[in-house]
């Protein structure tokens, strides 16, 4: 008998959101504050090691806690244009403010704080240092395009500052060109 009464309870907890819902009229107006939206890109930069302009791809997620401020999460690896061993990756996160819409346009600053990774030939005098870890900190700014409900375009440049490399820092700086899918 206390099988019979463990599976009713199971069955009676696992419908009550749907006996709950029955009993309620939905919502007219309001909804959650968050807004989620995740996109990728296509990101030439600048790596202030290689003389050219080197091309990436960057991902991206936005939090959105109110009508004007939430937090952004980006990964980005910059790797081809170049010869030879020399890759830049990044991943970190940080505070966005939206500002006013103008029309379909919703431009956005940010600060990004997080870990840079850089690949680079190996030199005369250290032929085994190829590699290194960095924390880095960019400021950003663009707009996202409203294509439709929920689609997204971006455009947006970011500048970083890499203070651990010696002797004096990185300072890469370049665009992501994407789309984003906002829930």
């Amino acid at each position: 008998m206390k099988k019979m009464e463990l599976a009713f309870l199971v069955m009676l907890f696992m419908l009550s959101p749907v006996i709950m819902r029955a009993q309620v009229a939905p919502a007219q107006t309001g909804g959650s504050t968050f807004r989620l939206a995740l996109g990728a890109g296509f990101s030439p930069f600048k790596t202030d090691y290689a003389p050219q302009w080197m091309y990436g791809v960057a991902a991206y997620g936005d939090l959105d806690f109110r009508r004007w401020i939430g937090v952004e999460v980006e990964g980005r690896t910059v790797q081809w244009n170049v010869t030879g061993n020399l890759r830049e990756d990044t991943i970190g996160g940080g505070p966005r403010v939206r500002i006013a819409h103008i029309g379909r346009f919703v431009p956005y600053a940010k600060l990004i704080t997080g870990l840079g990774s850089i690949d680079f030939p190996p030199g005369r005098t250290s032929p085994h240092y190829t590699h290194d870890t960095f924390f880095y900190w960019a400021l950003g700014g663009g707009s996202d395009y409203k294509l439709t409900p929920h689609v997204y375009l971006r455009g947006e440049y970011q500048y970083q500052w890499w203070p651990g490399w010696k002797p004096n820092g990185l300072t890469p700086y370049g665009f992501t060109v994407g789309a984003n899918y906002r829930f």
